[in-house]
C-alpha cells in the first residue's frame, strides 16, 4: 500500500496507520467469486459426505449473474451431489452470516447432515477513488455439521435491520458507492446497539469473552467499535485484564485482512481464521510470532477455508495472550450496510488445532505476485465487463490456480477446471 499511496500523492501512514492496510489481493481477470468460492471449499472436500451435504450456500455481494446462483457453478466444479439445494444470498457484507444462520438451523432441523457456506467477493471502487484503499478480494469456505471440529455455534445471536443509504452497487456497474464517514457511524452505531441487546438477553458482558471478532472494511474499523463498545457499555464495566486480552486478540484477527483488503461476506470470518492461525503459529512453533505478520508482497487472490459447526497500530500495549483453550467463547460481529447487523458467538471444541489449514493459508499469501501500480491498473481494468460483449480471460498468472473463467461467449460463462 505504501507504492499506492505515493502514487496517489498520499501520506502512506495514512493507508498502513491511519486506514490500517498494508497489501491487497487483486485478482486476475480469470478469478471471480466463482472460481475463488470453489478454491477455498478444496480443502474440506475430504471432509464432504456426499450422501449427506443438503445445501451449498453463497454470501456474496459480487454476484456473476441477476439470475442463477453462483452455488450452481461452484457445485459443478466441486462436482458435488446433485441432491443438493444451492442458492446465492445477498444482503451486503452481512450476506454469508445470514448463510451461516441458515445452515445452522438447517442442520438443527436435519441432524446428520452438512452445509457448505461459502463467502466469496470481490471489493471493488475504482481506480484512484477515496475507496480504492478498502478494495480487496478473496473466499472463506465453512462446513458446518452437528459435529464441531473448530467450532460450535451458539444459539444466542441477535440481528438488527435498519434501511439505510450508506453504501451500495447498482445493478449496472462493477464498483460500489459509499458514503463512507455516515457507513462508519452506523456501523459504530450498529454494534453498539446490537451488543448492548446480545448483553441484556444474554445475561453477559466483555469479561465472558475471550475474543470479539469483528467485519472488517479495513482493519482499523472493528477497533474503532470495540473501543465505544467499552466506553457505552450500560453492563459490568469489562476488566483491564479483558480490555487488554480483547485489544491483543482483536490484532490477531487483523493480521489476514491486513494483507489481503476488503472481501466483504467473508471479512468477519477471514478474522476468524486469522484469529485462529495466529494463535496456533504462536503456540506451534518458535518461528510463530511472525508467521502472521509475514509482509511478502500482494497478487492473486487467496482463498481460506475452515470448519464449523451448528449446536498492530492501535495505540494500545502491546502484549501477547495466552493459548486459546476448549470451551473459550468467542464473539462475532457482523455488519452488511444497507444494513443489517448481527452479534453471536462461537464456543471453542476440543483438538480444534488439528482441524485448521494454518500453514496452507501462510503459504498461500506468501506465494502471491507483487504488482507494480501500473500492473495493479492494467489487471482492475481488465476484469470481465459488465456488458453483453464476448470476453476471454488472461492466460498470465494462472500457476497455481485450480479453477479459472475461461472465456464469457454469447453472455454464457465458461469456467475451467486446469
Amino acid at each position: 500500500m505504501e507504492d499506492l499511496a505515493i502514487a496517489r500523492g498520499i501520506d502512506p501512514n495514512k493507508f498502513i496507520i491511519g486506514i490500517g492496510q498494508s497489501q491487497q489481493a487483486v485478482p486476475p481477470n480469470h478469478q471471480d467469486i466463482v472460481t475463488l468460492g470453489a478454491q477455498a471449499a478444496l480443502p474440506l472436500l475430504p471432509s464432504i459426505d456426499n450422501n449427506r451435504l443438503k445445501m451449498v450456500i453463497v454470501g456474496t455481494e459480487s454476484g456473476v449473474d441477476a439470475s442463477k446462483s453462483s452455488a450452481l457453478y461452484i457445485h459443478k466444479l466441486l462436482n458435488l451431489s446433485p441432491w443438493v439445494r444451492c442458492v446465492e444470498v445477498k444482503e451486503a457484507c452481512y450476506g454469508a452470516t445470514a448463510a451461516l444462520m441458515m445452515a445452522r438451523d438447517y442442520i438443527l432441523a436435519h441432524p446428520g447432515t452438512q452445509v457448505l457456506v461459502i463467502a466469496a467477493d470481490i471489493a471493488r471502487y475504482g481506480v484512484g477513488t477515496p475507496g480504492e484503499v478498502t478494495q480487496g478480494a478473496g473466499a472463506v469456505a465453512m462446513l458446518v455439521s452437528e459435529n464441531p471440529r473448530v467450532l460450535q455455534i451458539n444459539d444466542d445471536s441477535v440481528v438488527k435491520s435498519a434501511e439505510i443509504q450508506d453504501f451500495w452497487r447498482p445493478v449496472y456497474q462493477s464498483t460500489a458507492l459509499a458514503r463512507g464517514k455516515f457507513s462508519t457511524e452506523q456501523y459504530i452505531n450498529m454494534f453498539c446497539d446490537v451488543w448492548q441487546r446480545y448483553s441484556a438477553e444474554n445475561a453477559c458482558n466483555f469479561n465472558d469473552f475471550e475474543a470479539i471478532c469483528f467485519h472488517l472494511p479495513y482493519t482499523k474499523m472493528g477497533l474503532k467499535a470495540l473501543r465505544a463498545g467499552f466506553e457505552e457499555n450500560s453492563g459490568m464495566s469489562p476488566t483491564s485484564d479483558t480490555r487488554e486480552r480483547l485489544l491483543a486478540r482483536y490484532q490477531d484477527s487483523t493480521k489476514y485482512s491486513r494483507r489481503i483488503g476488503n472481501i466483504y461476506t467473508g471479512s468477519l470470518y477471514l478474522g476468524l481464521i486469522s484469529l485462529l492461525d495466529c494463535d496456533y503459529f504462536r503456540n506451534s512453533c518458535d518461528s510463530s510470532a511472525t508467521a502472521c505478520d509475514s509482509s511478502e508482497s500482494v497478487g492473486d487472490s487467496p482463498a481460506v477455508a475452515c470448519d464449523l459447526s451448528s449446536a498492530a497500530h492501535t495505540n494500545e500495549p502491546p502484549t501477547c495472550p495466552s493459548p486459546l483453550l476448549p470451551g473459550q467463547k468467542i464473539g462475532l460481529f457482523s455488519y452488511g450496510s444497507g444494513a443489517v447487523a448481527e452479534f453471536f458467538s462461537a464456543t471453542l471444541v476440543p483438538g480444534w488445532r488439528d482441524a485448521l489449514f494454518s500453514n496452507q493459508h501462510i503459504k498461500a499469501l506468501n506465494n502471491r505476485t507483487q504488482l507494480s501500480v501500473l500492473q495493479y491498473e492494467a489487471m482492475f481494468n481488465s476484469a470481465a465487463p459488465y456488458s453483453p460483449q464476448d470476453f476471454a480471460s488472461s492466460q498470465n498468472h494462472r500457476s497455481g490456480v485450480r479453477f479459472v473463467l475461461d472465456s464469457i461467449t454469447s453472455q454464457e460463462r465458461r469456467y475451467l477446471s486446469i
